[in-house]
């Protein structure tokens, strides 16, 4: 009762108070399925959109794709640590000091964790929004470059001009901490409309990530679960925003922080940020 506050229902999901699904992001009385490609296959395959995965850029790497669903063109990886203790903890500590966290409030009042949005620089003010949080942005500070100087060669990106150009940050300071079943489908990233990567870095205690299909098919497996480590990596590819929610669920008996950067590519700017106008 305490999430929903004064509130009949979630602003996001609509789940009202009696445990109701209403007509949002949740799963439920949602809406309909998209059409298929085919009766066999919910998007055009990968042989036809040349969508190439980070397992197939990086192969001496061990990336383990706990979701690889051919027919809907959406994929989920992991990778376990490759960093020692010494490095993630100061990978920690730097991004613990060097962010001004906040904790914006929604209707329901605040947000169950603390967040941060940081774009590259060249001019980009887009605010990051979710439902009707706002997050303003912050221009990456040199110790941001300097780590995804390590860790995007992981990915296969090893040029610099290739780099994601935003990165959403969440502090869940206790295993309370959580985000909601939701997908990265903003405007921003365009992932509803075409082939985009998110790529996800793990600081901290160990947490529980669940993946979910929008539109289940009979005896298909209803969750996937990875647990996301110090210094592990994930990544979210293809059209799996289209088709998949994710979430980070509430873990009681989790005690200890957890930082999670996400780096996405902003495609399609707001129409007053400086980029979309020099494009």
């Amino acid at each position: 009762m305490n999430v929903f506050a004064s509130k009949n229902e979630c602003f996001k999901c609509h789940t009202q108070r009696d445990g109701k699904k209403g007509e949002g992001k949740g799963k439920g009385d949602g809406p309909p399925p998209p059409n298929k490609h085919s009766e066999v296959l919910w998007e055009q395959p990968r042989s036809e959109t040349g969508l190439k995965l980070i397992r197939e850029a990086v192969p001496g790497i061990n990336w383990d794709y706990c979701l690889s669903d051919e027919s809907r063109r959406s994929f989920a990886a992991h990778l376990a640590c490759p960093f020692t203790k010494d490095q993630t903890k100061q990978f920690y500590d730097t991004v613990k000091e060097g962010v001004n966290w906040t904790q914006p409030e929604g209707p329901m009042g605040p947000i169950p964790r603390k967040t941060a949005w940081m774009v590259a620089p060249g001019g980009c003010n887009c605010v990051y929004r979710y439902g009707r949080i706002e997050v303003e942005p912050v221009q990456f500070p040199p110790w941001m470059i300097q780590m995804m100087s390590v860790i995007m060669p992981l990915t296969g990106i090893t040029d610099m001009s290739g780099w994601p150009n935003s990165c959403n940050m969440n502090l869940y300071e206790d295993g309370g901490m959580s985000v909601g079943w939701h997908s990265d489908d903003e405007s921003l990233f365009q992932g509803k409309f075409n082939d985009i990567r998110i790529i996800s870095f793990s600081l901290g205690v160990k947490r529980k990530f669940e993946i979910r299909a929008n539109w289940p098919e009979e005896g298909e497996r209803p969750v996937r679960n990875i647990m996301l480590g110090d210094g592990d990596l994930c990544t979210m590819e293809g059209m799996l925003q289209k088709h998949f929610q994710h979430r980070v669920p509430k873990e009681g008996h989790v005690e200890g922080p957890r930082i999670n950067m996400t780096w996405r590519w902003t495609v399609k700017h707001t129409p007053k940020c400086p980029v979309s106008r020099c494009r």
